[in-house]
């Protein structure tokens, strides 16, 4: 199957010059990117688009897909509030029926805003990845463990086995799945359980998902407890390297930020979820003068509260500016870089660039909307103006999966309508009170 993609308005590359190109056309072979120019002969499929910019697909390194469903049932709290009181008496009772209506619904909305690979660290994660092969998305996607238990197991060696065996159905049996394992955190996990996941990530060759340093009272708790912070006690038991995902980092302190850069640990910045919770604003620019590796999430839709990457993009912009009283920090470029390539880099696809031999993971955003109008800067457009709604295609390995802003609206109607069933059981199940359920 060949498609065109033809007469581009502008094309982001993101290759190693971030050239952007004016007026070229990208040929689709195979799920691959086969050539980038004027390109002449049949083809199978023409998609005008003169009145588009092609981007790489969005790359989201941390967020808890079927969350979607407690979107605004716990907003303007703290966070142990937040997690005691509301979060975590729905996750206990947590089915599959309401996994797989959350994560519908979850894919549903980051496909629409762009982003075309997600990192998930959640319960029932076979189900979830069902769900990514069905709507053919790229997830990278990690079986949680928490020592006191999930809605799936009871203790956290009962976890770990639950995480052992969705690591070995899903090594290698899925182009658009990578198995990882997810400790939650230092703090539900103890450091022998810590060192013991990092020994079976590195003797499969898997990755690790895990919260690090997101709260000033987490690093307080463990360094009383233990003498170390999160940061410390994680490259302690094993964990930190290239093949493991940091979420959050907001408290880190030097040495830590040095073991990060040291073992090349992602790290994943989740500045809306973080604002939200009044966690704390990591140190991003800090951490990238250190040469830590740094991406962008948004976590999960109940802290959030949307997955849209294109508003992760902007925030992470503006808002490093401001804490450092410096404009030029965390320019617009470095911004798409942790959206796109930094990731991409990470994993074993080829993707994060418009490049021929690269996987056609390939965003058209409409530019003929009044705040793309004048079009000066293409990057700062996509970083700065840009709106999920500018999202009318997504290719993923070649494959149309958002075609003129829809899935399909008969498709849409269906998730939407079965998220919204699960999530108002999911509350009559917890006993837990929301605006939607004591609406009349």
């Amino acid at each position: 199957m060949e498609v065109l993609l033809k007469d581009l308005r502008y094309i982001v590359t993101q290759d190693e010059d971030r050239r952007v190109l004016r007026g070229k056309d990208i040929l689709i072979k195979e799920g691959f990117i086969e050539e980038i120019g004027n390109i002449k002969g049949p083809v199978d499929e023409v998609v005008d688009c003169s009145e588009y910019v092609a981007i790489p697909g969005l790359i989201n390194t941390h967020t808890h897909v079927p969350m979607v469903l407690f979107r605004g049932v716990a907003d303007d709290i703290d966070l142990f509030p937040w997690l005691q009181e509301k979060i975590w008496p729905m996750e206990s009772k947590l089915t599959p029926y309401h996994i797989k209506a959350g994560t519908r619904l979850g894919l549903l909305e980051a496909v629409r805003t762009g982003t075309t690979t997600l990192f998930d660290m959640y319960f029932f994660e076979g189900v979830i990845a069902e769900e990514f092969v069905n709507f053919g998305v790229r997830g990278v996607l990690g079986q949680a463990i928490i020592d006191f238990g999930t809605p799936e197991c009871s203790s956290g060696e009962e976890c770990l086995k639950l995480a052992d065996n969705f690591v070995s159905t899903w090594i290698n049996k899925n182009s658009l799945v990578e198995p990882s394992y997810g400790p939650h955190a230092p703090y539900t996990v103890s450091p022998e359980r810590l060192a013991e996941i990092a020994g079976k990530s590195s003797e499969l060759g898997v990755y690790i998902q895990i919260h690090l340093a997101e709260t000033r009272k987490e690093v307080e708790d463990l360094r009383g407890k233990y003498g170390r912070g999160p940061i410390e006690l994680a490259h302690s038991s094993g964990i930190l390297g290239d093949k493991t995902v940091a979420a959050h980092v907001v408290w880190p302190s030097y040495d830590e930020m040095m073991l990060l850069s040291r073992s090349r640990t992602l790290v994943s910045h989740n500045p809306v979820s973080n604002l939200k919770l009044a966690s704390g604003i990591s140190p991003v620019p800090d951490l990238i003068s250190l040469n830590v590796i740094v991406t962008l999430g948004t976590d999960g839709a109940a802290s959030n509260n949307t997955l849209d990457m294109i508003e992760t993009m902007k925030i992470t912009a503006i808002l490093h500016k401001a804490i450092k009283g410096d404009p030029t920090v965390v320019p617009a470029q470095s911004v798409l870089d942790m959206a796109t390539i930094i990731p991409g880099e990470f994993l074993r696809w080829k993707i994060g660039r418009i490049v021929p031999g690269y996987e056609a993971d390939i965003v058209l955003l409409k530019t003929r909307v009044p705040w793309w109008t004048p079009l000066h800067s293409v990057v700062s457009h996509i970083v700065y103006s840009a709106r999920s709604t500018d999202v009318h295609y997504v290719f993923i390995a070649g494959k149309p999966i958002i075609e003129k802003g829809l899935l399909s609206s008969e498709r849409e109607e269906e998730i939407i309508c079965e998220a919204e069933k699960a999530s108002l059981d999911l509350l009559e199940r917890s006993g837990v009170s929301s605006l939607l359920k004591n609406m009349n």
